[in-house]
């Protein structure tokens, strides 16, 4: 009936040309919210510039005597994932009752939800600014570095539903498929940006082999507005617009894409995130724990997170234990525990001997010396080192490391520990070799 209505409403203005567009729309009434449904990318596009104004306008006019609901406009059809939220999506209280265009389903992925130590709190304070500041003013464009599964895409979901309760038109979205769809600003780029304030493209390393592609967003990026001019045909979303995109893989994994491309990415900021340490990941499992009602216990949770190194991983070990713990009906055994683990992928951690053999060899020394007596100061640091990374990355109490390094006083392992902590923020050599050591301890 809805649409009956406002077919009327328009071909008083249109005229038969209204058939040809209206009739593409797809309407979704719900409470106090109209979905309005596209059947494709190009179409949003098109109708974004030149049916918006006039479709909302009739809106307008069909309720004039009734508070107009909420819009929010969606990309359907087959090429709609509900993994990949390219859907125009919207923004709780924008004005006028109209929900502009985002790439973001709400504001669930949140920067408070992100778990991180000190490892990664530069990665996260950059991108807080970003957030805290006015779109396009803060490090732009921001490029997030990282292995699969280190939290980019949670970070950049985080920004985009900030720009978005602020009222900015926001595409979240794949990278090559955003290159692979949009291709009708190619040659009037500016078009892009008078209808989007925020840019945020993950997976960059998918367009390593696209050429084609890269060059279609190194002309995007060049017509980024970041000098604070508006334009006439968008007076109310002015100024400069903020570029964010991830890249799994290290920063110097970037070499892949073209020069070009590569050099404009590295004029803005670019950070990485590393892999979650022990802690981080047993904090993380804590809280899915809790969120999922799963009665497991420390020592329980501890196991786990010493067997991945990966978020994802995680979750997904997560699932097969509540799916066990489901299915049989009781409580996981440890070898319950054992069995899920072996099953699930996850890897079998170094134990104590694995990581002193690596600290040895890193340092031209025996194992046997270093768990010796001896007070050599070689031998005291490399003993130090051990404990350390023991401590970091197996969680052990420090009465079992105190076993484990030939049955010294836990208060021993303490002070070791206190020591190690305390060069890192002075000694750059200690610093280079316990990074060195972390990476291949592992």
């Amino acid at each position: 009936m809805l649409k009956n209505e406002l077919r009327h409403i328009l071909s008083q203005e249109g005229g038969q040309e209204t058939e040809t567009w209206f009739e593409g729309l797809t309407l979704h009434q719900e409470d106090d919210t109209l979905r309005v449904v596209f059947p494709h990318t190009y179409f949003a596009a098109w109708f974004s510039r030149h049916k918006r104004r006039a479709f909302e306008a009739a809106l307008h006019r069909h309720f004039t005597d009734k508070v107009p609901p909420r819009v929010v406009y969606e990309q359907g059809g087959a090429t709609a994932r509900p993994a990949a939220p390219e859907a125009l999506r919207d923004s709780a209280g924008a004005k006028s009752g109209t929900v502009h265009e985002t790439g973001v389903r709400n504001a669930e992925d949140s920067f408070a939800a992100f778990i991180s130590n000190a490892k990664n709190a530069f990665p996260l304070a950059a991108a807080r600014e970003i957030a805290a500041s006015a779109i396009g003013e803060a490090y732009n464009p921001f490029l997030l570095c990282g292995r699969s599964g280190t939290g980019k895409t949670h970070l950049l979901r985080a920004l985009a539903a900030t720009f978005t309760r602020r009222n900015a038109r926001v595409i979240c979205q794949n990278a090559a498929r955003f290159c692979a769809e949009n291709t009708s600003w190619t040659r009037r780029p500016e078009l892009f940006w008078e209808q989007c304030d925020a840019l945020v493209l993950d997976d960059m390393q998918d367009l390593a082999d696209q050429s084609a592609w890269q060059q279609k967003l190194i002309v995007c990026m060049d017509a980024c507005p970041r000098d604070g001019r508006s334009f006439t045909a968008s007076p109310d979303h002015g100024g400069p617009r903020q570029m964010i995109f991830a890249h799994a893989g290290p920063a110097q994994a970037l070499k892949d894409l073209d020069e070009r491309l590569r050099s404009r990415l590295e004029s803005g900021l670019v950070v990485e995130l590393l892999e979650p340490d022990l802690d981080v990941r047993l904090r993380y499992l804590q809280t899915l724990s809790k969120e999922r009602r799963l009665n497991l216990g420390r020592e329980q949770l501890l196991y786990l997170a010493q067997r991945c190194a990966q978020f994802r991983l995680l979750q997904g070990l997560l699932l097969k234990v509540e799916a066990f713990a489901a299915v049989h009906g009781r409580s996981l055994t440890p070898a319950d525990l054992e069995n899920i683990v072996r099953t699930g992928g996850a890897e079998r951690p170094p134990g104590c001997r694995e990581i002193l053999n690596e600290v040895a060899r890193g340092l031209n020394l025996r194992p046997e010396d270093i768990l010796g007596a001896r007070r050599r100061p070689d031998l005291v640091l490399a003993r130090q080192v051990a404990m350390y990374l023991c401590r970091q990355k197996l969680g052990l109490s420090y009465p079992e490391l105190g076993r484990a390094f030939g049955g010294r006083d836990h208060s021993t392992v303490i002070h070791a520990i206190k020591k190690i902590k305390k060069l890192l923020i002075s000694n750059k050599d200690v610093q280079r070799l316990v990074t060195q050591l972390e990476t291949t301890a592992l």
